[in-house]
Formats: C-alpha cells, sequence, structure tokens
C-alpha cells in the first residue's frame, strides 16, 4: 500500500511538460520511438525507482535490466538518506549559517549573518574582505549564490539592502583558490564532492567528483551550467567531463586544460578533511561534503545531508559493463560485519 501511496503522489506531482520534453530528447538521441521511451520510463519507473531525470541522465535506453538494476536512483538515493541520516539533524545542514557554526575550525574563512548583525557589521566585513560569497541560507543548487566584488566606489548602503532584499544574508570570505585548480577554470572555485558513509565507527569514501564551472558563471555546480568528471585514489582525474546535458569534454571549453591526467593537489589533505567531517554529527552517517583546494589547503565548502546522486553514474563515467553505484553502496550500508 505505502508504494502505491508513494507512486500515486509521484504521479500527481509529475512536471508533465518535463515528462514530455526528456521523452522528446532521449528518442532523438537514441533514434527509438516516443512511444517505446514512454513505455519504458514507466517501467523503469515501477522496477527501478527511476524518475524520467533519471533515466535521461543514466542513458536508460541504452541499458539492460541487469545494468538498470544496479543503479542508485532517486528513490534508491532516498532510501539509503532516510536508512542513515536522523532528519532531526537535517538542520544542520539546511541551515546554512548553523553548518558554517557547527564546522567552523574546517571552513578556515570568516562569515557574516545578516540576519543577526547590523549595517555597521556589514561594512566592517566588506572592508576586511572586499570580494566575498553571498547566498540564501537555505540555498540550494548554487541558485542565488553571487560572488560580489566592491571597491572605493561601492554604495554599501545599497548594497546592504540589495542583499536584504534579495535574500543573500549569509556572507563568506572569498576562496582563493589553488593556482593548480585554476588550470581548470580561473572564473569559479572548483570543488571536490566527496561521498562518505559512517559504519561502525569508520568513515568510507563511496565517490570522488570534481566540479568545474563553465567559465562563465561564477559557481561550478552542474545545476547552474557547470561539469563533472571522476577522479581515483591518488587524486588524478581518469575521465573526460560531462555536463547536465550529457555533452562530453575532453578538455576545458575555455581554458582548453585537458582532464584526464589532471593531478589534483592536496588530495590527501582533501580525504583527511572529509573524514574529520565525517565524524563530526554521528547523526547523519552519508553526506557529500563539497571540499575547495584554496591556496594554503583544502577547506569544507559545505556539506549535504541528500547528496545529489545524479553526479554518481554519467554513462561516460562506468566501467565498461555499464554497471552503476549500488552494489558497491550497499556493500557498505547493509554488510553485517
Amino acid at each position: 500500500m505505502r508504494k502505491i501511496i508513494y507512486y500515486l503522489k509521484r504521479i500527481f506531482s509529475m512536471d508533465y511538460r518535463g515528462f514530455i520534453n526528456t521523452i522528446s530528447k532521449v528518442s532523438r538521441r537514441s533514434g527509438k520511438s516516443k512511444l517505446l521511451i514512454f513505455f519504458d520510463m514507466l517501467l523503469s519507473s515501477i522496477r527501478y525507482g527511476a524518475g524520467y531525470t533519471d533515466y535521461f541522465l543514466f542513458y536508460f535506453e541504452d541499458l539492460n535490466h541487469q545494468q538498470k538494476k544496479t543503479f542508485i536512483t532517486r528513490t534508491i538515493n532516498n532510501s539509503y538518506v532516510k536508512l542513515l541520516n536522523d532528519s532531526a539533524y537535517y538542520d544542520l545542514f539546511w541551515d546554512k549559517v548553523k553548518f558554517n557554526n557547527e564546522f567552523k575550525d574546517l571552513l578556515n574563512r570568516d562569515f557574516l549573518d545578516l540576519e543577526t548583525k547590523k549595517i555597521e557589521d556589514f561594512k566592517k566585513f566588506v572592508k576586511k574582505h572586499p570580494i566575498f560569497i553571498a547566498k540564501p541560507i537555505r540555498a540550494t543548487s548554487g541558485i542565488g549564490v553571487e560572488k560580489i566584488k566592491t571597491n572605493s566606489k561601492t554604495n554599501f548602503d545599497d548594497l546592504y539592502q540589495k542583499l536584504i532584499t534579495n535574500n543573500q544574508k549569509l556572507l563568506e570570505e572569498y576562496v582563493v583558490q589553488h593556482p593548480k585548480m585554476n588550470e581548470l577554470c580561473e572564473a569559479s572555485v572548483n570543488t571536490l564532492r566527496i561521498v562518505t558513509i559512517r559504519k561502525n565507527n569508520k568513515t568510507h569514501i563511496m565517490l570522488r567528483v570534481i566540479r568545474i564551472g563553465n567559465g562563465i558563471n561564477a559557481v561550478d555546480n552542474f545545476h547552474m551550467g557547470g561539469m563533472y568528471s571522476v577522479f581515483d585514489e591518488k587524486g588524478v582525474i581518469t575521465k573526460p567531463a560531462v555536463n547536465r546535458e550529457g555533452v562530453v569534454f575532453e578538455e576545458h571549453p575555455l581554458t582548453k586544460t585537458k582532464y584526464v591526467g589532471f593531478k589534483i593537489p592536496c588530495y590527501d589533505e582533501v580525504i583527511k578533511l572529509a573524514i574529520k567531517a565525517s565524524q563530526r554529527i554521528p547523526q547523519i552517517r552519508l553526506v557529500g561534503w563539497d571540499i575547495a583546494i584554496a591556496k594554503q589547503g583544502p577547506v569544507i565548502i559545505e556539506g549535504n545531508e541528500l547528496p545529489g546522486y545524479d553526479l554518481y553514474q554519467s554513462k561516460v563515467h562506468l566501467d565498461d559493463d555499464g554497471f552503476g553505484l549500488k552494489p558497491a553502496f550497499d556493500k557498505i550500508i547493509f554488510d553485517k560485519k
């Protein structure tokens, strides 16, 4: 009964225009009929918990049953989060001010909460940090995040009011990126997503992803035009990058830096930082940590108690068998050892 209710809710809340558009896009790229795609999407939703966005991102039209059942889909990801994370502690991650206070020693940068500070505090902050990041306190997917530069001509009273009006009430010192990371894209801070699972007092590194800005937007977020790739246990990128539309990049379109073989600086320190952060809130055991490589070393940008599984299993990043990551996650989550 619960499963029926769940699917009914999904049916009634579905973006039907997005559903139809996705069918058309999949049909164009695959050469398969829209009717065939439609029925396969429905079947994939029922059998594997894959929404139409999952279907598109993971190229389900090219996969067989044995491959599809190995993918972490929206439904599977939600089940992991429900099992491993206590919802009573979600707000420590949703509210970015609370997160910054909780992980202050791992941020290695100043921040200011405009909900509790006055304009005088704002002016002192901006004087100290003429370049800063402004974001909503409960920002998601990079929405509302803006890099702001000030100078002697800036009207700080007007800027303060603008930030309040735009609900960009969390200000953070801008991270000066490591020169090596600037080779990828200087316009944005290119972050690493390290997914950890904490089990039996041990941290397991489940995923290593690097996100790279497109050179236009000031953020590297996948949903804001960025691209991503994966790297190995030595911190070396092993695959081309891909954006949300599935376009594959062997090199950055603007900087021309080649992805495969690129060595991420300070990699050992990155892993140590992720492990340390994973120990902080034991009630939240599955987290996607966003880590930047600053001049002085790795720093935590934020943690995600609902890690974006859309970064997990892009076609270009899979092994030759075309299998997803569900078996690897299940082994850690459900193994009784």
